[in-house]
């Protein structure tokens, strides 16, 4: 076996891969032991009839082309080993020569480009404080009484406090603005989360009325097509409910779960905000490094490899909207944008992305970091394990039991891999960088 490279642009290598007669007997010979092994013959085990009477059963086609399957693989992996070639994809695969004594085929190869790490040790990174305030914690009693809070419906004027629905039509200059229609439209008064002076309108009014009047728009408000405009409203009152808010008590408390007192709760309820902002500071400090590092570091990021990260951020953000029970093509067309829109508006934060994976991945081959078949085999157990606690009621197959079925277990561990590669490379990172 014989081979030659020619380099192409954009991180693109044709690899053309010539083997001789010896070589094609000897892969037609390695098909037969293969095949043989499949083949059922009455009156003989899988592998032991004689040649003859396996090469007839067979047929030369289905033996010619397993020899063809086994030259195109294994002559592509030695050469690929034998250079070292760092694939990313393969492409135009195409047999030049296909005779009994010559194959000659070529195969376009996407390689990892090469990375020149600057110094990625001993780098200095600020670290900020994580500090939960008081303020943080009431805002989070304050959901949780919000979510016990019971509404009854009541026959009066409204008032400060109480939940009401209305329906309402907003025009400027008498042509109702882009989003100024709503019906059974939910706001608590008080809580001035809709247009400055919108809510005290409101207020006074029964359900069943219906009130005209106008407002005049801040300077500074979100929506510029209107701001500092003079705009209509036209709104019918629908539904007035009274709030009545518990108060946090012992007896509430103890309906939440574990807890004695309320400084048992907010202690709860500190100790989880903590972590998560402990854990958002990981996120900055990790991303901190990455772009130190990258701004140091030489790499040509090739076309191929930001149109994958692309792909991939698409079908990312496609699959949250199904989540939400939304469409990528009807919320494009909400929003009056394209695919192509969306690719170009992403483009710098795929390519910065693309960058951290290599510096990643070259870090992680400079430093000899790698994950064993038995930590992914603890992961992937453990992934198994989660997929698998998300039954359906009364311990019936559930969402998780229907996902398991659609998983491919081998591009399941290509990602747990991944995953834990990544971790093992920051750890490094932060166990060889200078925190202030």
């Amino acid at each position: 076996m014989t081979f030659s490279t020619k380099t192409l642009k954009d991180s693109q290598i044709e690899l053309t891969v010539n083997l001789d007669k010896e070589d094609l007997i000897s892969y037609t010979q390695e098909a037969e032991k293969e095949l043989a092994k499949r083949l059922k013959l009455e009156g003989f085990r899988p592998g032991k009839a004689p040649k003859e009477m396996v090469r007839k059963a067979l047929g030369e086609q289905a033996i010619k082309e397993e020899a063809l399957n086994l030259a195109v693989q294994s002559s592509l992996a030695k050469a690929l080993a034998e250079q070292k070639l760092d694939v990313l994809d393969q492409s135009d695969f195409q047999i030049k020569e296909n005779a009994s004594d010559k194959l000659v085929f070529a195969v376009k190869l996407a390689i990892f480009p090469e990375v020149k790490l600057g110094e990625y040790k001993d780098l200095s990174i600020k670290k900020n404080p994580v500090v939960v305030s008081d303020a943080e914690i009431n805002g989070v009693l304050d959901e949780i009484v919000k979510a016990r809070t019971v509404l009854k419906e009541v026959e009066r004027p409204a008032q400060v406090g109480d939940r009401v629905e209305v329906d309402f039509e907003v025009r400027d200059r008498g042509t109702v603005i882009e989003g100024g229609k709503s019906e059974n439209h939910p706001i608590t008064l008080g809580e001035n989360k809709f247009m400055p002076g919108f809510e005290s309108q409101i207020v006074g009014l029964k359900s069943g009325e219906k009130k005209n009047f106008s407002l005049k728009v801040p300077a500074d408000y979100y929506q510029k097509t209107i701001a500092g405009k003079d705009i209509d409203f036209e709104v019918v009152l629908k539904k007035v409910q009274k709030a009545t808010v518990p108060k946090i008590d012992d007896e509430l408390v103890r309906s939440l779960g574990r807890f004695s007192s309320r400084a048992d709760l907010e202690a709860n309820i500190k100790e989880g905000l903590t972590m998560e902002k402990e854990q958002k500071e990981k996120e900055r400090v990790r991303l901190t490094i990455l772009k130190t590092i990258a701004g140091k570091a030489e790499m040509q990021v090739s076309r191929a490899l930001i149109e994958k990260r692309l792909d991939s951020m698409v079908q990312g953000f496609d699959n949250e909207l199904h989540q939400k029970g939304m469409e990528l093509g009807l919320y494009l067309a909400h929003i009056k944008k394209t695919q192509e829109d969306l690719r170009r508006e992403w483009q710098g934060r795929a390519e910065e992305q693309v960058k951290f994976d290599l510096i990643v991945r070259t870090i992680a081959k400079e430093e000899n970091l790698n994950v064993s078949d038995e930590e992914i085999g603890q992961e992937l157990q453990a992934v198994l394990q989660q997929y698998m606690a998300a039954g359906g009621p009364e311990g019936g197959p559930g969402p998780g039991t229907e996902a398991l079925r659609n998983i491919d277990p081998e591009q399941l561990k290509t990602r747990i891999r991944s995953v834990l590669l990544n971790e093992k490379v920051f750890e490094f990172l932060e166990k060889h960088t200078k925190f202030s």
